[in-house]
């Protein structure tokens, strides 16, 4: 049965407390430790609102708090090309369109590189293209429609498949600022 990942790297990667509260915990179930980063396995069904309150437990519990990633289901860059992104965050969880802004503030340009060829490849240039010219446009479906000479119903099926392979719901303004970021800068 596939799983939903959580990773998380806390600072001074000493896991062993966190490793024992998962075991107690019963929605998540600990993988193991690679590259200085503990990886976890949720239920599909497991929100990121599930994860910052897992957090928070953690934190009341334990006294430890981490930089978390909630990790789209079929998302494959390995951990160790990540862990500069991690090493610096600020403690909190994270979705990936927002670890996709930090990591491209940060200005860290060899995980802003991997990020971007990942996506060109998960999601392909056309549907990737069509994203960013629906946040240039001001994620006005009619007027990027006009301007990229597509049929609405294309731009509206690329919309979705972009949101179905990624997991970020394009039509926010936290996942239009990452993806403008990632793309244009």
């Amino acid at each position: 049965m596939k799983k939903r990942l959580l990773y998380l790297y806390l600072k001074n990667g000493d896991y062993s407390e966190i490793i024992a509260f998962l075991q107690m915990y019963e929605k998540v179930d600990f993988q193991k430790i690679d590259n200085s980063v503990l990886i976890a396995a949720a239920d599909l069904d497991f929100t990121l609102l599930q994860f910052k309150l897992l957090r928070e437990l953690i934190m009341e519990e334990l006294l430890l708090d981490f930089v978390g990633l909630y990790v789209p289901i079929d998302f494959d860059i390995p951990v160790e090309e990540l862990l500069t992104g991690f090493q610096k965050l600020s403690n909190q969880v994270y979705d990936i369109a927002k670890f996709i802004t930090e990591v491209v503030l940060s200005k860290d340009i060899a995980l802003h590189k991997r990020l971007k060829t990942y996506y060109y490849n998960t999601i392909g240039i056309d549907n990737i293209n069509t994203v960013v010219g629906f946040v240039k446009n001001n994620f006005n479906a009619s007027l990027t429609a006009k301007k990229l000479f597509m049929h609405r119903n294309t731009l509206n099926y690329r919309l979705e498949n972009f949101v179905n392979k990624s997991e970020m719901d394009i039509k926010t303004f936290s996942v239009g600022l990452a993806i403008y970021l990632l793309f244009e800068r």
